[in-house]
C-alpha cells in the first residue's frame, strides 16, 4: 500500500510539472504533443526509478502504475481546474493596463491622427483637382487674331 501511495505523489507531481509547462509554453497542437511525449517518458522513467529504488520487489507492479495514473487523475479533476482558473485570472490582471491605456490613450490618439491626415489630405486632393481643371482648359489662340496661308 505504501507504494501505491508514493505513486499517487509522483502522479500529482507530474500533472503539477505537465500543467506547469502548459500554462508556460502554450497549448498549440505541437507544443502538447511534445508535452504529451515527455509526460509519458517521465512517467516510465519515475515508476521504473521508484520500482528500482524503493520498492520493496524492485519491479514496476500494476498498482504502481494504476497509483501514478490515479495521481495524474486526481489532479487533473480535482486542482487542474482550479490553477486554470488562477492561471486566466492573473493573465486577464496583467493585461489590463494594457487593454485601458489602448482603450483610454491609443484610441482616441489614433481618432485624432486619422482626422487629421482626412484633413491634409481632403486639402491636397482640393489644390490638385484646382490645377487639373487650369490644366484641362484649351488656351487656344484668338480667333480673331489667326492668320492662314501667312
Amino acid at each position: 500500500m505504501a507504494d501505491a501511495l508514493c505513486c499517487v505523489g509522483l502522479g500529482f507531481l507530474l500533472a503539477a510539472l505537465y500543467d506547469l509547462a502548459r500554462i508556460l509554453l502554450g497549448g498549440a497542437k505541437p507544443v502538447c504533443f511534445v508535452l504529451d511525449l515527455a509526460a509519458f517518458a517521465l512517467a516510465g522513467l519515475l515508476l521504473c526509478g521508484f520500482a528500482a529504488c524503493r520498492s520493496y520487489s524492485g519491479v514496476v507492479r500494476w498498482y504502481m502504475a494504476a497509483g501514478l495514473a490515479g495521481g495524474l487523475a486526481g489532479y487533473f479533476w480535482g486542482i487542474a481546474p482550479a490553477t486554470r482558473a488562477a492561471d486566466r485570472t492573473i493573465k486577464w490582471l496583467l493585461t489590463r493596463p494594457f487593454a485601458l491605456a489602448h482603450v483610454l490613450v491609443l484610441r482616441p490618439l489614433a481618432g485624432l491622427l486619422a482626422g487629421a491626415a482626412r484633413g491634409a489630405y481632403a486639402g491636397f486632393v482640393q489644390k490638385k483637382n484646382a490645377r487639373r481643371k487650369l490644366k484641362r482648359t484649351k488656351q487656344l489662340q484668338n480667333q480673331g487674331r489667326v492668320l492662314y496661308n501667312s
